[in-house]
């Protein structure tokens, strides 16, 4: 073939192969500029689907508000994998800090889209690529200036190294995975700007637990701590590890009331850190205020008792916090991604359908193993 020819092909087929017109190379206006906030993360879930877990960060360069109206996600070879659009893309897209869905994005503003994309186990590809739609009001400045709205991009880099496993935490049956990933929620979307020059993602994997017993975490009106099913019982080792941070004396909060933290240090309540890997740490948050059995030094050994569950620190009621991070700092680690060797999926919570203190429960009962508990889920451990 001629070498001319053959060159033209491989020029024409190289931007079609992740999606992108040819035209785009020579740069047009946009509405929005789009960057990933970093490298993707895999976790296998107890639904038995690979979660593959990353945020975009969109910034409106307009004087208009921008819409988004669609995001699909596209592998190298331009499959579509996923397609988010409607509510649930407006569910995805939010303020930075405070979480906020938006249906539209102010003049000048940011704000940051999750992405939970679902794939079957061992599939996630190396890195995916994106179609975002957009809209902005029509008969504007704007509107022909944009024409057409829709960015082809970024690139984002999806690591599939395999999640850390450990052990429970808790023992016993009915634990509530709260608030977890993958779903939008407080911890799986919490974004904190770092030294002004990254945002850091500290709590994708985190979890909340709580015990339920029937439909509920606690008897009567669960105005006192000792009404919850899971007020001072023990949290666990979840691995052989060193104690590098401990925090205690934060006195346990009245239930359902909002506590406005003072310090840094209020933030967790009363925690524990444990060093299980290199540059691996387990953070246990809200312990009973003289519970904790560790001091900084200790080496421990998986599923010895560390603390016991409180409500210390800004919570509505006694729970675990549980995460691993890449660092031993709450507010500027990465949340790492972790799966639990063994345990039994007792059922789910639809938190959506539950009215007040009483939860939508669907019960199960399935073993599962090196899984990660999603939000919703209830866990039986041995």
């Amino acid at each position: 073939m001629n070498p001319l020819i053959l060159m033209a092909i491989v020029l024409a087929l190289a931007p079609a192969a992740w999606g992108r017109p040819a035209e785009q190379e020579r740069g047009r206006p946009t509405a929005i500029l789009v960057s990933p906030i970093h490298d993707a993360q895999v976790v296998r879930g107890d639904d038995g689907k690979d979660h593959v877990e990353y945020e975009l960060l969109v910034v409106n360069a307009v004087e208009q508000p921008v819409t988004l109206t669609s995001l699909t996600v596209l592998d190298p070879a331009a499959k579509e994998l996923t397609r988010i659009e409607g509510p649930a893309l407006v569910a995805t897209t939010q303020t930075l800090l405070d979480k906020k869905p938006l249906s539209d994005i102010p003049a000048s503003s940011a704000a940051a889209v999750h992405v939970d994309l679902i794939v079957p186990p061992g599939t996630a590809p190396e890195r995916v690529m994106h179609r975002l739609g957009y809209s902005v009001p029509a008969g504007t400045s704007t509107a022909v200036f944009v024409d057409p709205p829709v960015i082809h991009g970024p690139e984002v880099a999806i690591n599939r190294g395999p999640a850390i496993v450990i052990k429970p935490p808790l023992k016993g049956n009915g634990w509530l995975a709260t608030t977890a990933c993958c779903t939008p929620n407080v911890h799986r979307d919490l974004r904190v700007a770092v030294n002004g020059r990254r945002l850091e993602t500290p709590e994708t994997f985190a979890v909340d637990w709580a015990l339920l017993k029937g439909d509920r975490v606690y008897e009567g009106n669960g105005s006192k701590n000792e009404q919850f099913y899971d007020y001072g019982a023990d949290v666990l080792a979840v691995a052989d590890g060193t104690v590098v941070s401990v925090q205690d004396g934060k006195p346990d909060a009245t239930p359902n009331k909002a506590m406005t933290p003072k310090t840094l240090s209020d933030f967790g309540g009363n925690q524990v850190m444990l060093e299980i890997a290199p540059n691996v740490f387990a953070v246990y948050g809200h312990l009973q205020p003289g519970s904790l059995r560790v001091k900084v030094g200790d080496t421990v050994k998986v599923g010895a008792p560390l603390a016991k569950i409180g409500n210390t620190g800004p919570s509505l009621g006694p729970h675990l916090h549980f995460g691993l991070l890449n660092r031993p700092d709450l507010f500027t680690g990465r949340s790492l991604p972790f799966v639990i060797d063994s345990y039994t999926l007792a059922g789910t919570v639809d938190f959506k359908a539950s009215q007040g203190d009483t939860l939508a429960v669907t019960s199960n009962s399935k073993q599962v193993r090196s899984v990660y508990p999603l939000h919703g889920s209830i866990q039986n451990f041995p």
